[in-house]
């Protein structure tokens, strides 16, 4: 399929670390998908990857070959772009996993945009540790 798929993912803990999740919004075929993965003990950093990962398991699930995937985290952007180094031991396999995941599409494309361009996502991810937290 020719069509490019729009992918916002975003990520967010409570507390840093804390209760987390990621989350990934999929606009394609006309249709939108909301995934979300809660995370009971994580940094920030790690549930921006969360939902990163997530949004590209999904979208490669859905047979989905191009993709523009956006996310309001320069750290995870800059990182699997190779813009910048990755300080951190711990996101190392999480950046791998998403380099990895990348190399299956015909074509991608990751760009930054500022939050107020990724409130689905945002909202999907608070909703997802709201629901966690009263269960």
């Amino acid at each position: 399929m020719d069509e490019t798929a729009l992918i916002y993912f975003d990520g967010g803990s409570r507390v840093n670390p804390g209760p987390a999740a990621g989350a990934a919004i999929i606009e394609f075929a006309g249709q939108r998908h909301t995934f979300t993965r809660y995370v009971s003990d994580a940094t920030s950093n790690v549930a921006e990857y969360t939902g990163l990962i997530l949004g590209l398991e999904k979208a490669l699930e859905l047979g989905i070959q191009q993709a523009r995937i956006m996310g309001d985290s320069q750290l995870v952007i800059y990182q699997v772009t190779g813009a910048w180094k990755i300080n951190k031991l711990h996101l190392r396999p999480l950046c791998e996993q998403a380099r990895s995941h990348l190399s299956n599409f015909v074509k991608h494309e990751l760009v930054w945009i500022p939050r107020e361009q990724n409130t689905l996502a945002d909202a999907a991810v608070n909703e997802c540790i709201d629901s966690a937290n009263t269960h």
